[in-house]
């Protein structure tokens, strides 16, 4: 019993050598209160907070300033052209132009000026290459700088003409032409002042002194300005009329487009129109004629047909051949026949034709006092505007 008391006893403090000898090996951490960690936590939380929201409102704030330059950008652009718009003035001599025409003329003057502006620059070059002007070099500049504004000022005028009939093409459109007749206005002033630098050298050799070296480095300094500038709205100005050229094509073509489709429309309305009413007797059947022109002619007021328009005149128009049909009387397949053409240069799109067409019409009726019918007051049939005979009269 003592025996194994003691071999008990002896297994307990080899177990707690054991114990001790692990505990003794590792080194205690040392512990970090509970609020300390949390003040460290929230620390750390608030600087990566102020910081986020720092980095979100510089975004906020870039955002902002670069929308309110554009904004105010585009606003000064929008200005810039309505400015333009409203100013401008058609010249005669260019208004008869179509818009490709005029912005390929606008182009070939501009070319035109670049040349010119190069031959007064050459000229200055050599006069001045030896610090000396003559009346003769002085003549000479002169005589290229006239050239030079004579040919922007045409080239104003092409611009003030394109503004005034062709400014609703395409914002993007004006808006560059806007911005390259900000540079012309430039290139003015700089042709502008050579032709100040000139009168003044003129003067001076006219009254035999010697020109002074600064005036002689404003000219040719006034010549090589005139000439980068120039040369910049030259290529400015050639860009441009790529683009404008390709506008003005693809809005021709839509136009051609819309006019053919409306067409299309005009004529299924026509072929689809069948007889709703056949008059029994011929005078009924020429009230009908006589509303066919009266509802024609109101169309025709405003040169265009409208579909609406078209249903009518075909659904009046085919009553009253129908019905002129059935009567058989002398003379109405003339009628019926011109009601017919009439009809087809309507949905064609042929206005001109149309109201020549009309006119002969009414030319072709009877005599309507003889017939019991109802026809408008004074015995007048309405036509179209412009230089038509009277009813009754054959042209």
């Amino acid at each position: 019993m003592n025996v194994k008391r003691t071999i008990l006893i002896s297994i307990i403090f080899i177990l707690g050598l054991f114990v001790l000898a692990a505990c003794g090996g590792k080194t205690a951490e040392p512990e970090v209160a509970p609020e300390v960690a949390n003040v460290e936590a929230t620390v750390n939380a608030a600087v990566m907070a102020t910081a986020n929201a720092e980095a979100a409102l510089e975004t906020v704030i870039n955002t902002a300033v670069d929308e309110a330059v554009t904004v105010a950008l585009d606003a000064a652009v929008e200005e810039e052209v309505a400015a333009a718009l409203a100013a401008a003035t058609p010249e005669a001599t260019y208004a008869v132009y179509t818009e490709e025409e005029l912005i390929l003329l606008i182009e070939e003057t501009t070319q035109e000026a670049e040349s010119s502006t190069a031959s007064y620059t050459e000229a200055t070059t050599a006069a001045t290459s030896d610090d000396v002007i003559t009346t003769e070099e002085a003549q000479t500049i002169e005589y290229y700088v006239t050239i030079s504004e004579e040919t922007l000022a045409e080239v104003d005028a092409m611009i003030e003409t394109y503004y005034a009939l062709y400014g609703g093409t395409g914002d993007e459109v004006v808006a560059e032409l806007v911005a390259i007749e900000s540079e012309l206005d430039e290139l003015n002033d700089d042709v502008a002042e050579m032709v100040v630098i000139l009168d003044e050298i003129n003067s001076t050799l006219a009254a035999g002194y010697e020109l002074a070296e600064e005036t002689i480095v404003q000219l040719e300094q006034a010549a090589v300005e005139a000439q980068v500038a120039i040369d910049e709205t030259a290529v400015q100005m050639q860009a441009w009329a790529i683009n404008a050229q390709t506008t003005a094509q693809t809005s021709a073509s839509t136009i051609q487009d819309n006019i053919a489709a409306s067409q299309e429309d005009l004529s299924s309305i026509l072929q689809e129109s069948v007889p709703t009413d056949i008059a029994d007797s011929y005078e009924a059947a020429m009230e009908q004629v006589v509303s066919y022109i009266s509802v024609t002619s109101t169309a025709l007021a405003d040169s265009s047909i409208s579909p609406q328009e078209m249903e009518a005149i075909a659904q009046t128009g085919t009553n009253a051949a129908a019905s002129l049909t059935a009567q058989g009387k002398a003379g109405s397949n003339l009628l019926i026949n011109n009601i017919d053409s009439l009809n087809q240069q309507l949905a064609s799109g042929d206005i001109q034709g149309a109201m020549i067409g009309l006119n002969n019409l009414q030319g072709q009726l009877p005599d309507l006092s003889t017939l019991s019918i109802n026809i408008p007051s004074g015995g007048n049939i309405s036509l179209p505007s412009g230089n038509l005979p009277s009813p009754g009269s054959r042209p």
